[in-house]
């Protein structure tokens, strides 16, 4: 009894939360992200202009990407959430950044330019090693600036409709 009591508590405080105190804690250790963001789908354009303003860059460092640090998860999960309430909308940039012949340096290439498209994801993962791939900062930055510009020009008005197909393809990695 006390554990369903303590579930539903859970549940009342995670609808009680505000639009920004839900984007605040994206990607927080022990969060339930995907509640969130299922909850920011009541209200899609409204959650995503508070999403957009709050994107930040991350550091694309090999190092950073290994640490799981809480900055890489909340933009992470930003990112997520605005292809969610998107239906899967996404942008990619080009980079100035020469990536090195090492061979962690040509995995970041390749898993950020799958299909070996010319521009770059802002994030990528490689599943079966459990590996992030972060953009280079131009990248990243250029990236932003597009959300920025898409919901500055039609986020308002855009159609939303949250993603259907929540295949973690479409939306999580």
């Amino acid at each position: 009894m006390r554990f369903a009591l303590a579930l539903l508590l859970l549940a009342v405080r995670a609808h009680a939360a505000t639009p920004e105190e839900r984007i605040a804690r994206l990607g927080a250790p022990g969060n339930d992200n995907i509640a969130d963001v299922k909850l920011m789908a009541e209200n899609p354009s409204a959650n995503a202009g508070l999403l957009v303003a709050a994107l930040h860059t991350i550091p694309d460092t090999e190092q950073f990407a290994r640490a799981d640090d809480p900055t890489m998860e909340h933009a992470l999960w930003m990112v997520r959430a605005l292809r969610y309430l998107t239906g899967g909308k996404d942008f990619r940039a080009r980079t100035h950044h020469k990536f090195g012949s090492t061979e962690e340096e040509q995995n970041r290439k390749y898993w950020l330019t799958f299909e070996g498209r010319p521009d770059v994801a802002f994030f990528a993962y490689w599943m079966s090693r459990n590996r992030w791939y972060i953009a280079p900062l131009d990248a990243q930055n250029e990236i932003i600036a597009q959300w920025r510009r898409w919901y500055a020009d039609s986020g308002k008005q855009f159609d939303y409709k949250h993603l259907q197909n929540l295949s973690p393809e479409n939306w999580i990695w």
